[in-house]
C-alpha cells in the first residue's frame, strides 16, 4: 500500500496544489511551443520598418570652407592655395573665427 504524500505549508490555505502527470507537462510544453511558434510567424510576415528620411544638407556658413578645389585633396607638395583652403577648413572644424 501506499503511503500518502505529506501535505506542503503554503500561504494560501484555501487552494490546493495542482500536480501534473506527465501528458499534462508535454500538453502545457506544447502549447507554450506553439504559443512562441506563433508570435515568431506572425513577427516574421510584417513588414520591416522604413528607413527615415536622410537629413537635409544644411548650407555651410562660410562659403570658402566648402570651396576647396579638388585637387588640393590630392596635392602632395605645398600649394598657397590649398594650404589656406586647408586652413580655412580647420578653423571652421574647431569652431575658430576666421581672421579675414
Amino acid at each position: 500500500m501506499r503511503r500518502p504524500k505529506p501535505k506542503r505549508a503554503s500561504a494560501s490555505h484555501g487552494f490546493a496544489a495542482i500536480e501534473m502527470g506527465p501528458a499534462g507537462k508535454i500538453a502545457v510544453g506544447a502549447g507554450l511551443g506553439g504559443l512562441m511558434l506563433a508570435v515568431a510567424i506572425a513577427s516574421a510576415m510584417r513588414a520591416p520598418p522604413r528607413p527615415a528620411a536622410l537629413p537635409e544638407a544644411r548650407p555651410s556658413l562660410a562659403g570658402s570652407v566648402d570651396a576647396t578645389p579638388p585637387r588640393c585633396r590630392t596635392v602632395t607638395q605645398s600649394e598657397s592655395e590649398c594650404a589656406s583652403a586647408w586652413e580655412a577648413r580647420r578653423r571652421h572644424f574647431f569652431g575658430e573665427e576666421a581672421v579675414q
